[in-house]
């Protein structure tokens, strides 16, 4: 499972976010990062952002295309009825993806990889808490035994660099 932090869209397989998207791909690294639930517009939308509210989800409506504004001006078409991107954290997703199950008009694209999802979820709280069991003391050591190794391969490519070209000059 990649993610495309700017589109926010999961992606399954080899699979884009949408066909132009040209942005870098990765994994999720964080159990908060937004995702994007689906994009609805009209009577869905505020049928699903009502049931996200009621069960507490925290969401966010984001415009599909920058220019909803200057497009509502331009061709009257009111932007509350236009498409919007509804975003959870990617920790609310499985109970959202539920609530958006009820929903018959919508599209339920994430449905089939919620095992995928949850392992992955499971994982990063697994993370976040052995993260969280490593003392202060600890992590300042690990900071700074880091540091000196990543000095000391430094020094190392240094004088490898000095050393070699100090052959090569011995050879002429």
């Amino acid at each position: 499972m990649k993610y495309c932090k700017t589109c926010k869209q999961l992606c399954f397989g080899e699979a884009l976010p949408f066909d132009g998207c040209k942005h870098k791909l990765r994994e999720i690294e964080d159990i908060n990062e937004p995702v994007r639930l689906c994009v609805a517009g009209g009577t869905e939308r505020a049928m699903l952002t009502g049931m996200l509210k009621d069960a507490n989800i925290p969401y966010m409506e984001e415009p599909v295309y920058p220019q909803g504004v200057a497009n509502e001006i331009v061709t009257g078409y009111d932007v509350k009825l236009s498409n919007i991107s509804i975003v959870v954290p990617f920790s609310a997703l499985p109970k959202a993806v539920e609530l958006l199950g009820t929903i018959e008009t919508l599209p339920h694209d994430l449905e089939p990889h919620m095992d995928e999802i949850t392992a992955r979820i499971e994982r990063l709280k697994a993370d976040r808490e052995e993260a969280k069991s490593m003392s202060p003391a600890m992590r300042t050591t690990v900071k700074v035994l880091s540091a000196l190794a990543f000095l000391a391969l430094i020094a190392l490519a240094v004088f490898g660099v000095d050393a070699i070209t100090g052959w090569i000059k011995s050879l002429f």
